[in-house]
């Protein structure tokens, strides 16, 4: 009989299991050659089906409910073959955090892990407290936090904090950071706790939610120039994984020369000192960009994006009525869930749509917050009342933070996984590296 340590990995929003292929071939070709010969461990990586592409807009609950049966489906599988689990450990990807983190809660509430133990729970980009975005100052900040939750249907609301769920009429995200929660009991039993976030480029999972922060000291949400990062790095995974036990903060390249150039730098971006009194050029030119960007990609995807979410919205009405009335709902279907992986002209042509897409929800970003970005001084970021509580409960947990900087490529949300093969996610590499060798706990 074998001792099994169940490494669960739980992709995000529109994703599908290949996203994290990487991670799984580094995890499979590290502990083959290394795990039974010096622990005595068994490490078994399994990638989830169950929440392919659109299905991800049924809710952070229902595909959290499809991702524990799945896991109780592998286990039992493990048990049927003479074999057992004992450990457990589960690495969430973006949306694939919240997932995991309502998973293990009806794991535990199952009684899943009374003779399991549960070892490490580790995140990468994850909106720990939402996407709602708290540049609330800003005009067309509240309308992109008013309209955009309709357009990713029931994950949307949960995604911005629109939903109530429980006596206390909490929205789920919050209701999960309660520390009367299952899903807050759980995650405390695990021995270990790790984060990765972006400090840039990564604006709809930004340092805020993704580093469970009520500040924002590198200044996510405008800069996009490494080097007004000021940081130290972690010997060996430099200038990748900065050592946040150091300072860490944000000074503007103008800022550092007239200081004399003292500090260490972020590197590899170009500063840009824009005078104030061409800030109307510049601006407009960052708007040109967008609506270039529009005019070249609408007709591969935005307009189908529209298309699709009212199409879906009808298909998951459908498919949630016949959920609810069928919870035993068997995961041996997972193959139709899932995308076919394969290597071709069309899958290279998808993912380089979905790089572009990033870039140019980054550039809107950008875009709406030119005028802050570029001034001297930059507003506070303002979290609700809300988020502000989900920061506070889970912060009361200990968790081992890595910020990552990545430069080669404003696709950092897909380069921190290295999400499909590309020369410019080098550095996600690095992140994998560290996470595997540093992070990731044997017991």
């Amino acid at each position: 009989m074998v001792d099994y340590h169940l490494v669960i990995l739980v992709h995000g929003i529109w994703g599908n299991s290949s996203h994290l292929a990487y991670i799984e071939k580094q995890f499979n070709e590290h502990f083959e050659a290394t795990t039974t010969t010096t622990k005595g461990d068994n490490i078994l990586v399994y990638k989830t089906t169950t929440h392919a592409g659109y299905l991800t807009y049924d809710g952070i609950d229902i595909n959290g409910k499809r991702i524990s049966d799945e896991i109780l489906e592998q286990t039992q599988l493990i048990s049927d073959s003479g074999n057992k689990v004992v450990k457990f450990s589960i690495i969430g990807y973006s949306m694939g955090g919240l997932l995991a983190r309502y998973a293990i809660g009806l794991l535990d509430a199952s009684g899943y892990f009374n003779h399991i133990e549960p070892i490490n729970y580790i995140t990468i980009c994850t909106p720990h407290i939402g996407v709602s975005n708290p540049q609330t100052h800003n005009l067309s900040v509240r309308i992109y936090n008013k309209v955009a939750p309709y357009m990713l249907l029931i994950t949307g609301s949960q995604f911005f904090l629109k939903d109530k769920v429980g006596k206390d009429q909490k929205p789920l995200i919050v209701w999960m950071a309660d520390p009367k929660s299952k899903f807050y009991a759980i995650l405390k039993k695990f021995k270990y706790r790790s984060l990765y976030a972006n400090v840039l480029n990564d604006k709809r999972c930004s340092w805020f939610t993704s580093f469970i922060s009520s500040e924002d000291p590198v200044n996510s949400m405008y800069n996009r120039i490494a080097e007004n990062i000021k940081c130290d790095y972690i010997k060996g995974y430099e200038p990748t994984i900065i050592d946040y036990s150091k300072p860490l903060h944000y000074q503007k390249q103008d800022q550092v020369a007239a200081a004399g150039g003292k500090g260490k730098g972020g590197g590899g971006g170009v500063a840009v000192n824009e005078k104030p009194n061409y800030s109307w050029f510049w601006k407009s030119l960052r708007w040109l960009k967008i609506i270039s960007s529009v005019i070249v990609y609408t007709p591969f995807w935005a307009l189908s994006f529209i298309i699709s979410t009212i199409v879906q919205r009808i298909k998951m009405t459908v498919r949630l009525r016949k959920y609810n009335k069928d919870l035993d709902l068997s995961n041996k279907l997972a193959n139709l869930y899932e995308y076919h992986e394969e290597t071709s002209l069309l899958t290279n042509f998808s993912n380089k749509l979905e790089d572009e897409q990033e870039t140019l929800v980054e550039d809107m970003y950008d875009a709406m917050s030119w005028r802050a970005s570029h001034s001297a001084k930059f507003p506070k970021i303002k979290l609700s009342e809300s988020q502000k509580y989900a920061v506070d409960k889970l912060n009361t947990l200990s968790w081992n933070k890595y910020p990552i900087i990545i430069r080669h490529t404003p696709a950092t949300h897909a380069a921190a996984v290295v999400r499909h093969p590309d020369p410019t996610f080098d550095e996600g590499k690095v992140v994998v590296e560290h996470l595997l060798h540093e992070t990731f706990r044997l017991e």
